[in-house]
C-alpha cells in the first residue's frame, strides 16, 4: 500500500497552514483567558413545602471566575441556585456547588465566597384564629360601643411554628367611631405582626360596630317622712 500523498508539496502546505491556524487560535484563547471576581445573585430553590426559612438570606455571593469572560452577558450578572430539596428543620449549613451555577462552557468557577450559607428553617403550620377588630375614637355624648361583629369571624393563618404558637387573634386596620351616634360599618384589612405570617384567603373583613344609647340609671324616689 502506497501512503505517500499524490501531491507532497500541497500536502505540506496544508499541514503548515493547519498548524499556524491552531497556534493562532491557541494564542488568542490564551490572551482572552482571565480571572475575575464577580458578584452573583443568590436564589434559593426547592424549599420543601412544609418548611419555611426563618433566617436572613444573603442577596449575593462572590464568584472567582476563569476563562473567556468576554462571553459573559454584561447586562445579566451570574446567578447561583442554592438547592434546599434535602433541607431539614433547624439551623444548617448548605454548600454551594459549582454545578448550581449556570455559566458558558468557556468559563469555570475557581472559588465561591462564602462556600456555604447558614440557614434556619422551621416547620410551616396553619392555625385558625379569631378576628379582633381594632376600634378607635369615642362615640357622641350619650352613646357607647355595643356589639362588634366581623365577617369572617375567623381567619386561617400560616407561618413558622414558633410564631403561630404565640399568635392568639388577628387584628384589623383601625375603625374610627369618633362622634358616632349609630352603627359604623367598614371594610378593613387584616394586620399581621410578622412578615413571615400570612392569612389564607386574604381579603377585606367586614366589621360592624354597634353604637347604642348609654343607659341612664333610674333615680330612686325619695319618700317623705
Amino acid at each position: 500500500m502506497n501512503l505517500r500523498p499524490r501531491y507532497p508539496m500541497q500536502f505540506l502546505i496544508a499541514i503548515v497552514a493547519a498548524s499556524l491556524l491552531w497556534y493562532a487560535l491557541a494564542v488568542e484563547r490564551n490572551e482572552n483567558t482571565s480571572v475575575r471576581g464577580v458578584r452573583a445573585f443568590l436564589t434559593v430553590v426547592n424549599v420543601p413545602i412544609d418548611l419555611v426559612i426563618t433566617s436572613s438570606v444573603p442577596d449575593t455571593v462572590l464568584l472567582q471566575l476563569r476563562g473567556l469572560l468576554s462571553n459573559l452577558d454584561p447586562t445579566k450578572p451570574p446567578e447561583v441556585f442554592l438547592d434546599l430539596s434535602d433541607a431539614r428543620p433547624g439551623l444548617s449549613s448548605y454548600l454551594i456547588n459549582a454545578s448550581d451555577i449556570p455559566l458558558p462552557a468557556e468559563v469555570e468557577v475557581v472559588s465561591v465566597e462564602p462556600q456555604a450559607i447558614n440557614l434556619e428553617l422551621e416547620r410551616q403550620e396553619t392555625r385558625l384564629v379569631p378576628v379582633r377588630p381594632v376600634v378607635t375614637g369615642v362615640p357622641a355624648p350619650g352613646f357607647v360601643v355595643g356589639d362588634v361583629r366581623s365577617a369572617p369571624a375567623q381567619f386561617t393563618i400560616q407561618g413558622p411554628q414558633s410564631l403561630l404558637l404565640a399568635f392568639e387573634y388577628l387584628e384589623t386596620n383601625p375603625i374610627s367611631i369618633e362622634a358616632a351616634s349609630g352603627p359604623v360599618e367598614a371594610m378593613v384589612e387584616p394586620l399581621l405582626p410578622d412578615p413571615q405570617l400570612r392569612a389564607i384567603g386574604v381579603g377585606p373583613i367586614q366589621v360592624v360596630v354597634e353604637i347604642v344609647p348609654e343607659e341612664v340609671p333610674e333615680e330612686e324616689d325619695v319618700g317623705s317622712n
